[in-house]
């Protein structure tokens, strides 16, 4: 448990002081989310933008999606740019006096800038911040059947250890946007691609999660679909 413990708070020490962005997005999802689960809006953004895996077998669907793409550059490095993608999904409770709960998988990258025009191809996915190429996740459970509700894409027991793949397919660059304002920020207008890894419970009790036949095909910010 102690060892769960630490690994997780070194890996946040680690990842979020480089990742506002993304983070401050996924704050506005989990609110969006809140806010409409208990009142579908028939004029929410829809599109065909949407993420897709199973969970240990389990069919997963989006309700809504997030991209992102910031520019870093470190001694260590150099350039490159860190990517986030990211699906929610609700989960609506029979009980009128329940609150609906929301499960959600964030996937970073860290895409070299001699790779940023052409991003197509597999990233190893690891926890490991100082190493281009590659990627790593966070799930988050808040079904009440877990005893974990935050799993992270590495073994305690092996940090080095990879533990998926996701391979992008295709891509557009151009000026990113959130709810359809510009922001004046070179990225991925839209990416697709595919996924599978294994996440580790961080807190509590409970096994590795399987994420398999993952697929994403996102637009950039913030995405809603209820139509799913």
């Amino acid at each position: 448990m102690i060892q769960l413990l630490m690994f997780t708070l070194k890996l946040f020490q680690m990842k979020t002081k480089h990742y506002i962005i993304p983070l401050l997005l996924t704050v506005v999802l989990f609110i969006s989310l809140s806010s409409c689960s208990k009142d579908k809006d028939d004029d929410a953004l829809s599109g065909n933008a949407g993420m897709t895996m199973k969970v240990d077998g389990a069919e997963w669907k989006s309700t809504m999606t997030t991209l992102f793409a910031e520019e870093h550059e470190t001694s260590g490095m150099g350039e490159y740019r860190l990517v986030y993608i990211g699906g929610s999904r609700i989960i609506e409770k029979n009980s009128a006096t329940e609150d609906d709960l929301v499960e959600s998988l964030g996937l970073y990258i860290n895409i070299p800038a001699s790779k940023f025009r052409d991003p197509k191809g597999t990233y190893p996915i690891i926890v490991k911040e100082t190493e281009l190429s590659h990627a790593w996740g966070i799930f988050n459970s808040s079904t009440d059947i877990r005893d974990a509700t935050l799993y992270v894409s590495g073994d305690p027991q092996d940090h080095d250890k990879s533990v998926g793949m996701l391979e992008i397919t295709a891509f557009e660059i151009g000026n990113q946007s959130v709810f359809g304002q510009g922001t004046d920020v070179e990225g991925y207008t839209k990416l697709s691609g595919n996924f599978q890894l294994e996440v580790y419970p961080t807190l509590g009790t409970g096994s590795k999660l399987k994420l398999t036949e993952g697929k994403f095909n996102l637009t950039s910010g913030i995405g809603i679909d209820f139509g799913w």
